[in-house]
């Protein structure tokens, strides 16, 4: 039920239906169309402007750590799911922005950082589950020279509480007092190491598709919509919402 519900509430939380349900008002109140007009588009300025988006995620993501800094070594890699999907008319995987999930772990891998990777992730699709990604997965990194004896996988996982709690099951059963290093995107951390911190797991944090730390100032970045943030914006509010969540449930 909690999965089902979240994925309607994943829906509700995305800025641009909250201008599209501004505009559905404005037809049907005349007498308040003025103010909710004004209300639709300062709420599509705020929410399809970069520079302000950027700033709030600067602001919650947890800082960037380039590999040339990290001194320790770790037993196991767990690096979270949700960084593809699969075309089955075509049989190949696509991935999504947070690809350098797997691009940084396998890095981590072949500097000897790592010494082997845990992937967690299942089938996050609602009505769908044929798909498990950490399979998935799985084969890319063979494919990619990684042995398969060093590869773990937990692929029934659905959302990041499952993520912390199923790979929790395995580590603690193979990887008893074992060193870990946490790898997911910046803005998915915080929430990922509450859950793992939930589920008694104690982990090092690798975050990756941080924002750009260098900052711009061009007027078309300041002042003027872009599309694509809208979907920035969703994915923290997600995040936001998720961690509020996860810290009063637990």
């Amino acid at each position: 039920m909690f999965f089902i519900l979240s994925k309607i509430f994943a829906f509700l939380i995305r800025p641009i239906i909250w201008v599209f349900l501004l505009l559905i008002c404005a037809l049907f109140f005349k007498k308040k169309r003025k103010k909710l007009l004004l209300y639709s588009v300062l709420t599509f300025w705020i929410f399809s402007n970069a520079f302000i988006c950027d700033e709030v995620a600067r602001l919650w993501e947890v800082e960037a750590k380039g590999i040339e800094n990290i001194t320790e070594k770790y037993d196991v890699g767990i690096v979270l799911g949700g960084m593809s999907e699969y075309d089955f008319n075509y049989k190949m995987l696509n991935f999504n922005e947070h690809a350098d999930r797997l691009i940084f772990t396998e890095q981590l891998y072949y500097k000897g950082i790592i010494k082997k990777v845990l992937i967690s992730g299942g089938s996050g699709i609602l009505l769908y589950d044929k798909y498990r990604e950490a399979n998935a997965m799985k084969k890319h990194l063979i494919n990619n020279g990684i042995a398969e004896t060093d590869i773990i996988i937990e692929n029934n996982s659905r959302n990041t509480k499952e993520n912390a709690f199923f790979s929790a099951e395995i580590l603690n059963r193979d990887f008893k007092n074992d060193d870990f290093l946490l790898i997911t995107s910046a803005n998915h951390m915080r929430r990922s190491l509450l859950c793992f911190e939930k589920a008694g797991i104690k982990v090092a944090v690798f975050p990756t598709d941080n924002t750009n730390s260098d900052r711009s100032f061009h007027l078309d970045y300041l002042l003027l919509p872009d599309s694509e943030t809208f979907e920035r914006w969703e994915s923290i509010i997600h995040e936001w919402v998720g961690y509020i969540v996860y810290k009063i449930t637990f």
